[in-house]
């Protein structure tokens, strides 16, 4: 089978590195065909209409990955020439991510209105729609009319670097030290770092500075925030270290006593289970994040991984003393919340639902084509 990659996507992006290594462990092969990840339109139509032409002779599917709902009219026209099916991966809708999550754009504003036409035409238009949790499948169907029938849900999961590494873990923590809590990721409002702040306050104020250390690596959106609310609070025990490179980042994550997920109270934070829960997880590392229905689609609170309540800082910080008492249940944590990711998120799982969709829509497009 042969699938091309079409669009303005990031080949690193994390997303696209799982369903890249995925396929191949398929024995899919994948031809990139993609222009840069922000050209505008009048270069990227004709770099993707040429790489069509160079490369795209013979492919059994079209796949948009993540974040191409401005390629899916370009490669639905060219699947329909070609016969074959367009899948979709919009991992995120345009529309609820600015309008509701970072509220850049204003509800019923034109650029609200332009967004939700974009992600409703590109669903539409693509034969197939992939889905990372079914909550998000419910928010396109009753938002923008997809019909189930169209959706596979393909967890974000972890690259096959991620779960080498957590089978080389070893927990290192000694007695006396810090509680060493990592959080790595891009300062987004659905992480919720006001909750973590909140959280270290609480236990520098019973504990002291030396109970826990948060090391919160990345920068974005909310980064400057968060570092004013560190420094107005006067906290010790948090150390903001920006961006690194992600093989340095791993190193530091990979270490940790405990992984911070996401805390947020935005509507997309309860329908998602994103790439850095799924990466900790992979590691080994114990993983506390906040409690949704996304979660549990996957993973089982206390066996695999730690839930909390979401904006809750003070939920957070007890969650945070009673896995520092007790080593053995992070040890356990680490150990059960890796193979609950590798059962749902491994690459070699997330090729094989990839198979399952390319092949649903290539039946469905078959009568299509022999017309």
């Amino acid at each position: 089978m042969n699938v091309a990659l079409f669009g303005g996507y990031d080949p690193e992006y994390p997303r696209v590195r799982v369903f890249r290594q995925g396929l191949a462990a398929r024995g899919v092969t994948v031809r990139d065909l993609h222009a840069p990840p922000r050209s505008s339109g009048w270069r990227r139509t004709p770099g993707l209409l040429a790489a069509w032409l160079r490369r795209g002779g013979g492919v059994d599917a079209i796949l948009v990955p993540a974040f191409g709902h401005r390629d899916v009219p370009l490669a639905a026209l060219l699947g329909r020439l070609a016969g074959v099916p367009v899948l979709f991966d919009p991992l995120v809708s345009r529309w609820d991510t600015q309008v509701g999550d970072l509220g850049r754009a204003r509800p019923g504003s034109p650029t609200a209105a332009r967004l939700r036409w974009s992600d409703a035409s590109s669903m539409r238009l693509a034969d197939a729609l992939l889905c990372d949790t079914w909550e998000h499948a419910d928010f396109f169907s009753a938002q923008f009319g997809i019909s189930r029938r169209k959706m596979t849900r393909v967890p974000v999961g972890a690259d096959e670097e991620t779960f080498a590494r957590g089978a080389r873990r070893r927990e290192g923590r000694r007695n006396g030290e810090p509680l060493d809590l990592v959080y790595v990721g891009g300062f987004l409002p659905l992480h919720g770092l006001d909750v973590v702040v909140e959280a270290a306050r609480i236990l520098e104020s019973k504990r002291g500075s030396a109970f826990a250390r948060f090391t919160l690596i990345g920068g974005g959106m909310l980064a400057h925030r968060v570092a004013r609310d560190v420094g107005s609070h006067g906290l010790r025990s948090v150390r903001l270290v920006g961006r690194r490179p992600y093989a340095e980042a791993m190193d530091r994550l990979q270490a940790a006593d405990l992984a911070l997920g996401v805390f947020g109270v935005t509507e997309k934070s309860g329908r998602v289970v994103p790439h850095k829960v799924f990466q900790s997880m992979a590691l080994g590392v114990p993983t506390v994040t906040r409690r949704s229905a996304a979660v549990a689609e996957f993973f089982r609170d206390n066996e695999q991984l730690a839930l909390v309540a979401p904006g809750d800082g003070a939920a957070l910080a007890a969650a945070i003393e009673r896995l520092a008492a007790d080593g053995a249940w992070r040890e356990r944590l680490g150990a059960a919340g890796r193979e609950a990711a590798l059962e749902a998120g491994a690459p070699s799982r997330v090729g094989a639902l990839l198979v399952e969709a390319i092949q649903r829509a290539r039946d469905a497009t078959t009568p299509r084509a022999a017309r």
